[in-house]
Protein backbone atom coordinates (compact mmCIF):
# COMPACT_ATOMS: atom_id res chain seq x y z
CA UNK A 1 0.00 0.00 0.00
CA UNK A 2 2.97 2.20 -0.33
CA UNK A 3 1.92 5.90 -1.50
CA UNK A 4 -1.62 4.92 -1.20
CA UNK A 5 -3.68 7.03 1.15
CA UNK A 6 -6.58 5.09 3.14
CA UNK A 7 -8.61 6.10 5.69
CA UNK A 8 -11.87 4.74 7.47
CA UNK A 9 -14.51 5.97 9.68
CA UNK A 10 -15.90 4.32 12.57
CA UNK A 11 -17.79 4.88 15.68
CA UNK A 12 -17.60 3.35 19.27
CA UNK A 13 -19.45 4.00 21.97
CA UNK A 14 -21.13 7.29 20.17
CA UNK A 15 -17.76 8.72 19.72
CA UNK A 16 -16.97 9.09 15.99
CA UNK A 17 -12.80 7.82 15.38
CA UNK A 18 -10.84 7.43 12.11
CA UNK A 19 -8.06 4.95 11.12
CA UNK A 20 -5.49 5.87 8.84
CA UNK A 21 -2.65 4.25 6.66
CA UNK A 22 0.25 6.05 7.76
CA UNK A 23 3.21 3.36 5.77
CA UNK A 24 5.50 3.88 8.78
CA UNK A 25 4.85 2.59 12.43
CA UNK A 26 2.55 1.91 13.42
CA UNK A 27 0.89 1.76 10.01
CA UNK A 28 -2.21 1.86 11.01
CA UNK A 29 -3.14 5.11 13.24
CA UNK A 30 -6.24 6.16 15.23
CA UNK A 31 -7.86 9.42 15.03
CA UNK A 32 -10.41 10.39 17.91
CA UNK A 33 -11.58 13.97 16.82
CA UNK A 34 -13.12 14.41 19.88
CA UNK A 35 -9.95 13.30 22.50
CA UNK A 36 -6.34 15.20 21.95
CA UNK A 37 -5.28 12.60 24.45
CA UNK A 38 -5.65 9.31 22.72
CA UNK A 39 -2.61 7.80 20.67
CA UNK A 40 -2.83 4.18 19.49
CA UNK A 41 -3.06 2.21 15.98
CA UNK A 42 -1.79 -1.13 14.94
CA UNK A 43 -0.06 -3.33 12.28
CA UNK A 44 -3.37 -4.15 10.78
CA UNK A 45 -6.78 -2.20 10.27
CA UNK A 46 -8.41 -4.90 12.20
CA UNK A 47 -5.49 -4.13 15.22
CA UNK A 48 -5.95 -0.56 15.18
CA UNK A 49 -9.97 -1.33 15.64
CA UNK A 50 -9.25 -3.09 18.43
CA UNK A 51 -7.07 -0.68 19.98
CA UNK A 52 -8.81 2.24 19.09
CA UNK A 53 -12.23 0.78 20.78
CA UNK A 54 -9.74 -0.43 24.06
CA UNK A 55 -7.75 3.12 24.46
CA UNK A 56 -11.58 4.62 24.51
CA UNK A 57 -12.63 2.27 27.18
CA UNK A 58 -9.58 2.78 29.19
CA UNK A 59 -9.88 6.79 28.56
CA UNK A 60 -13.41 7.08 29.77
CA UNK A 61 -12.93 4.91 32.59
CA UNK A 62 -10.45 7.21 33.82
CA UNK A 63 -12.29 10.13 33.23
CA UNK A 64 -14.85 8.55 35.40
CA UNK A 65 -12.43 7.66 38.36
CA UNK A 66 -11.32 11.57 38.49
CA UNK A 67 -15.27 12.49 38.59
CA UNK A 68 -14.53 14.46 35.36
CA UNK A 69 -17.69 14.80 33.08
CA UNK A 70 -17.74 12.80 30.01
CA UNK A 71 -17.87 15.02 26.68
CA UNK A 72 -20.71 14.60 24.72
CA UNK A 73 -19.66 13.37 21.52
CA UNK A 74 -19.31 16.21 18.33
CA UNK A 75 -19.64 14.22 15.44
CA UNK A 76 -22.10 11.83 14.50
CA UNK A 77 -22.20 9.38 11.22
CA UNK A 78 -24.76 9.45 9.32
CA UNK A 79 -25.60 6.97 6.46
CA UNK A 80 -27.30 8.71 3.33
CA UNK A 81 -29.24 6.05 0.85
CA UNK A 82 -27.93 7.03 -2.86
Amino acid sequence: MTGKTMKTIHEYRGYVFSIEFSGEYPEWTVVYEDFDDIFTGGSTLEEAFKNGCGALDTHLESLQKMGEPLPKPRLRIQLVQV
